[in-house]
C-alpha cells in the first residue's frame, strides 16, 4: 500500500471517544444548528475571549474565502504560502505575492502596504517557515489602515500565536481549524476570531447554517481531550524534527518547519524529479512543486508530510537508500 505524504493531514485515525461524543449530536441532526454556542462557549473559554469575537467556519478555507469575499478587493500575500488565498483572483480582485524566501528561510517584510484591503499571512506557514511573535505584530501595527489576517492553522504546532492580541488590534483576524491541530481535516470546522465589527461584515458571506451539527460534536470533544492531541502534535513535531536532521545529515537543503511537513530545495527540477521518482518506486507519494496545496513554488521544490511512526522509519530507511546509490 502506497504510503501518501501529499498533503498535511495527521495520518493517525480518530480514537473511539470521538465517535462515542457524537451520540446526542447525531440525535439532534435533524434540525438546523446556526453558530451551535455550545462550540461557541467552548473556544471562547479556551481563549479567554468574549463570544462575540468567535465565527465558527466550515475550516479554515471558508473563513479565508469569507474574508475575500469582504476585504480581498487588493490583497497581498508572503509567499510560498497556501494556495487558497489565489481565491483572491477567482473572486475577481487583485492578489500580490511577496516573494519571502531568504536563502533556506521565510522571511517576511513587515513595511506599511498603503494599497492593501487586507494582508494573509500563514504562521507557522504552509509549505515551511515562520515568523517570530514580535515580528507579526509589527506587521500589524504598521498595517492599521487594513485587515491583516493571521491564518493559524498550524497554530498548535508552535507557540506564535496572536490570538490574544485581537482585543488589541480592531484590524486583526485569527484563523483557526481542528482540520491539522485536531487530525479532523474531513470534518471541515474551524473558526475566525475578530472584533464584532469585522465579524458583522464577514458572516454575511457565509451559508446562514454553515458548519456541521456532527462536526461541532466533534470538535467539542476534542477539546473535551486537550491532552491526547497535545500529545499527538508533540510527536508529529518530533518526528518532523527528526527526519528534518536525517535529510540534513544526508545532504538535503531542507527549510525550517513547525508544521507537519518539510520542504526540500534542489538545484534543478530534474534533481527533484529524480528524487520524486525513486519515492514513487518505493510506494511514497510527496508533493512536488506546488502540488496541490501551496502558491509560490516552482518544480525544483519538493515537500514531504510526516506520517506515522512506522510510515516515517519506511521514509528514512529509503532515504537513506536513495542518498547512498
Amino acid at each position: 500500500m502506497d504510503i501518501n505524504l501529499q498533503y498535511t493531514t495527521i495520518k493517525t485515525p480518530l480514537p473511539d471517544f470521538i465517535y462515542e461524543g457524537l451520540k446526542d449530536f447525531s440525535k439532534n441532526a435533524n434540525a438546523y444548528h446556526p453558530q451551535p454556542p455550545q462550540l461557541v462557549e467552548k473556544i471562547s473559554k479556551k481563549f479567554n475571549l468574549p463570544s462575540e469575537m468567535i465565527y465558527l467556519t466550515a475550516g479554515a478555507d471558508e473563513g479565508i474565502q469569507m474574508l475575500i469575499h469582504a476585504f480581498g478587493k487588493n490583497a497581498y500575500v508572503f509567499t510560498p504560502t497556501y494556495v487558497v488565498y489565489a481565491d483572491v483572483e477567482e473572486f475577481g480582485g487583485k492578489l500580490t505575492r511577496l516573494n519571502s524566501i531568504k536563502g533556506t528561510n521565510f522571511m517576511i517584510s513587515t513595511d506599511k502596504i498603503p494599497d492593501a484591503s487586507i494582508i494573509f499571512l500563514a504562521n507557522p506557514n504552509n509549505p515551511s517557515g515562520f515568523t517570530p511573535k514580535e515580528k507579526v505584530l509589527k506587521l500589524i501595527m504598521n498595517n492599521q489602515q487594513t485587515i491583516v489576517c493571521l491564518d493559524e492553522a498550524y497554530g498548535d504546532f508552535a507557540d506564535l500565536s496572536v490570538i490574544n492580541e485581537v482585543k488589541n488590534y480592531p484590524n486583526l483576524v485569527v484563523l483557526r481549524s481542528f482540520s491539522k491541530s485536531y487530525a479532523m481535516a474531513g470534518n471541515r470546522i474551524g473558526f475566525l476570531i475578530a472584533s464584532p465589527d469585522i465579524i458583522k461584515k464577514v458572516k454575511s458571506k457565509a451559508q446562514w447554517s454553515n458548519v456541521s451539527y456532527l462536526s461541532v460534536g466533534a470538535a467539542i470533544t476534542a477539546l473535551d481531550h486537550e491532552e491526547y492531541f497535545s500529545q499527538i502534535r508533540q510527536d508529529i513535531n518530533q518526528r518532523r524534527d527528526d527526519f528534518i536532521a536525517l535529510l540534513k545529515n544526508e545532504g538535503f537543503q531542507v527549510f525550517p518547519s513547525k508544521i507537519n511537513a518539510v520542504l526540500l530545495k534542489f538545484s534543478t527540477e530534474e534533481e527533484a524529479n529524480k528524487l520524486i521518482k525513486y519515492l514513487v518506486e518505493k510506494e511514497i507519494i510527496v508533493s512536488p512543486g506546488n502540488g496541490n496545496s501551496n502558491i509560490g513554488l516552482d518544480n525544483s521544490f519538493v515537500r514531504i508530510a510526516i506520517g506515522t511512526p512506522e510510515q516515517m522509519t519506511t521514509v528514512k530507511e529509503v532515504i537513506k537508500s536513495y542518498s547512498s546509490k
